[in-house]
Order: C-alpha cells, then sequence, then structure tokens
C-alpha cells in the first residue's frame, strides 16, 4: 500500500490505530490538567482530578509492548475484540434498564420534580443490579425502612398515615423480570460471545503474535531514537537536515541531494 500524501489522509491513517487515539487522549488531558494546574483554587484541584484520570491512559497504552509476547499479545488482542462485542452488548443493556429504571422511577416517586439526580436515579440502581447488588430493603415501599401509609389509617400516636402510592405493589414484579432478563438472559449471552471470541483469536494465535511482534517492532523503528523530552534534538535534526538537503538540491543537483537525504 502506498503512502498517503495529503495531510489529511495522513491524519486519517493515523487515527485509525486505536493506540494513537489512546495517547491523543493521553495527551490532550495532560495538556488540560497542567493549564488548570496553573490556575488559581478551585482550577488547581480540578487540574488534579484531571491527572489522577489521565493516569489510566498512560497504564492502558502499556499494553501496547505486550504484543512482543508470544502469550500476552493473543490476550491483548482478544480483550479489544471483547470490547467492541461488549459496546453492541450496552447497547440492548440500556434499553432493558431504562425500561425498568424509568417505570420504577416514575412509580415510586411521582411528584418528584425533573432534576440531573432524577436522571441518574433511573440508572443507578437498575445498574448495580446487574452485578447482583439488588438493595432488598427497598425493593417494596411497605418494608421496615419506609414510613408506613394507607387510606384513613393512623399511627399508634393517632397521627393520620400518608396515603400510599398508587402502583407501588407493582415495582417488586417489574423487578423481578429485568432480573431474569438482565442478570439470566443478557449476562450469559456475553458470556457466551466472549468464549467464541476466545476460540476464534485462540486458534491463530501464532500468526496474531508474528503480526503484533512485526507491527511493534516497524513503529518503533520509524521513529526517532531519542526519547521524550529530548526527543526535540531529534526534531531539530531533522529539520536541519531537510534544510540542508534543500540547499543542495539547488546547487548540486537532484542525486546528491537524494545521496545526502538517506
Amino acid at each position: 500500500m502506498s503512502e498517503p500524501g495529503k495531510l489529511k489522509q495522513k491524519i486519517n491513517v493515523w487515527l485509525e490505530e486505536y493506540w494513537n487515539i489512546t495517547d491523543l487522549a493521553a495527551i490532550t488531558m495532560f495538556l488540560m490538567g497542567l493549564l488548570l494546574r496553573l490556575q488559581n483554587e478551585p482550577y488547581m484541584g480540578y487540574g488534579r482530578v484531571i491527572y489522577c484520570v489521565d493516569i489510566i491512559f498512560w497504564y492502558i497504552r502499556v499494553l501496547d509492548i505486550f504484543g512482543v509476547n508470544k502469550y500476552l499479545g493473543p490476550y491483548v488482542m482478544m480483550i479489544g475484540k471483547m470490547m467492541i462485542d461488549m459496546l453492541y452488548f450496552v447497547v440492548i443493556m440500556l434499553v432493558v434498564l431504562m425500561s425498568f429504571g424509568v417505570a420504577r422511577q416514575a412509580i415510586l416517586h411521582p411528584d418528584e420534580e425533573p432534576t440531573w439526580r432524577l436522571a441518574r436515579n433511573i440508572f443507578y440502581m437498575p445498574y448495580w443490579m446487574i452485578y447482583g447488588e439488588v438493595f432488598a430493603d427497598s425493593i417494596d415501599r411497605k418494608t421496615r425502612i419506609h414510613t408506613p401509609c394507607g387510606e384513613n389509617m393512623y399511627d399508634e400516636d393517632g397521627k393520620k398515615l400518608p396515603p400510599c402510592i398508587p402502583g407501588a405493589w407493582l415495582t417488586p414484579a417489574i423487578m423481578a423480570c429485568y432480573l431474569l432478563v438482565a442478570n439470566i438472559l443478557l449476562v450469559n449471552l456475553l458470556i457466551a460471545v466472549f468464549n467464541n471470541t476466545f476460540f476464534e483469536v485462540k486458534s491463530i494465535s501464532n500468526q496474531v503474535w508474528k503480526f503484533q511482534h512485526y507491527q511493534l517492532i516497524m513503529t518503533f523503528h520509524d521513529r526517532p531514537v531519542l526519547p521524550p523530552p529530548l526527543i526535540i534534538f531529534s526534531h531539530i535534526y531533522i529539520v536541519l537536515k531537510r534544510l540542508c538537503c534543500r540547499c543542495r538540491k539547488k546547487q548540486e543537483g537532484d542525486k546528491q541531494c537524494i545521496f545526502f537525504c538517506f
């Protein structure tokens, strides 16, 4: 395949590599954090938080080095393919989660004002239920953590109880259906997809390792020798080399210029 000539084509080719996108995100967040750290409070604290999040991308970047290992390299590729499979699964799970979360929140809190906290509550409890946290104490509005309710009923002190929420008894039934679909059906479906991806990559693990090995070697072969921040000297050398090449091209012809440049 020929080398891209235009700048736009080079950028598109560069962005096709996942690790380049990771580098771009890590460097961008680092610069944002650096600018905020130079400001006064509270922006200085925000910059530190961005640093803490940014370090995640730099640690993930280390996975690229595992490509040279015969055993770890294919596993990194498996993780990448499984992440793509999981994205499709998340779309399906989001539909199921929203159907339960919106219905539950609307039934149990009919008079709540529209706020960002309301949007958070729609997803918060249903999401953790996927991992087995069912919040048993709050399944039913009539459990001990909620105040008693009833029409024309009074407590031990003679105070009138608040009316019960219409349809609150539906919440446990809807939750049972949600857990059946999310925890049993969809999670096991995702495990089956992961299992298929594992055996698919495992069958060609040797070819995968050789390709990753060669790709990583060629990537570092085309880069300057000096690491950051000393890489600035390599860039200065490249610029001076190109300028000298152009000067010799004008004076002595194309052949000597090509010999000098390469």
